[in-house]
């Protein structure tokens, strides 16, 4: 693993090559697959051969969460997203 630092970001690379797998520029915005996060956004993910997999559990498992309003997990038992939003767990 590589780390180096570059106009203020902290940039971490795997082996020799110039590919980075993550950043963190000086406001804390952090991008993956990117060197430049939008600073609009906290997570940038940026890629063109995966996606974002949420966390799987079954609603006994979210149910033992101290949930805050934005969580976001995918529930197995129900194979449905399931949002926390004004204290309490939702299906949209």
């Amino acid at each position: 693993m590589v780390v180096r630092s570059k106009n203020g970001k902290v940039i971490l690379a795997t082996g020799t090559g110039p590919s980075s797998r993550l950043a963190v520029n000086n406001a804390g915005n952090i991008g993956i697959g990117t060197t430049s996060p939008a600073t609009s956004a906290m997570l940038d993910v940026s890629s063109t051969t995966g996606a974002i997999l949420i966390p799987r559990m079954t609603t006994a498992q979210r149910n033992a969460l101290t949930a805050a309003n934005g969580m976001i997990v995918y529930n197995t038992s129900t194979n449905a997203f399931n949002f926390y939003e004004n204290g309490a767990w939702a299906t949209k």
